[in-house]
């Protein structure tokens, strides 16, 4: 795992707009400027298992249930520091420690993006965790999938696909969190 800054996230992301057709800015985030693009919107895991099977689940974007399909992804958290920081600070202690484990030792203040190599789909999850539990902003951008993932703070988490094809799949992937085209999102991640 390599650790990013947002400035280095917006470079990156930009850099490969001409294969992903991701695109971002500031404040905006990522998003895509496709017309077939679509928002899903999904129930969010209410128990422990649930999370962790959501975060697996997210953690495979766009590879089906193949681990050999994973490529890479990218984990940008977005906002950590909302609601109590009695309860917060426990979420940034895991966090901190875990990216300890790479020989990371920036604050997430400093450094919040996060890059996952092929064969660290496993280490994915175990980070996407927190986001859920803590409810923290984040976006999930596999390297090759067509899509990309964003949970949010308000207890709603998105699933946001280039084209019809992926939709289609994405909605049949995650059939069990009642994915629903949300056209109020459109505009958040879906610009037109």
């Amino acid at each position: 795992m390599n650790v990013l800054t947002d400035i280095e996230v917006l470079d990156f992301v930009a850099k490969h707009a001409w294969a992903t057709g991701l695109h971002a800015n500031e404040p905006t985030g990522v998003y895509y400027q496709n017309p077939d693009a679509r928002c899903l919107r999904l129930t969010y895991p209410e128990r422990p298992l649930r999370v962790t099977y959501a975060a697996r689940l997210l953690a495979m974007l766009g590879t089906g249930s193949d681990e050999a399909l994973f490529s890479g992804a990218l984990l940008w958290l977005r906002l950590w520091n909302i609601g109590s920081a009695q309860l917060e600070k426990s979420g940034w202690k895991i966090m901190e420690r875990m990216r300890m484990g790479y020989g990371e030792l920036r604050p997430l203040g400093v450094a919040n993006a996060h890059w996952f190599r092929a064969d660290e789909v496993t280490d994915l999850a175990a980070f996407i965790v927190p986001c859920f539990v803590y409810g923290w902003d984040a976006y999930v951008i596999p390297s090759n999938a067509g899509c990309f993932a964003f949970i949010s703070h308000d207890e709603f988490w998105c699933l946001t696909s280039r084209d019809d094809e992926t939709r289609k799949n994405l909605t049949a992937t995650f059939a069990e969190f009642n994915p629903q085209i949300d056209d109020q999102l459109a505009p958040r991640f879906c610009l037109r």
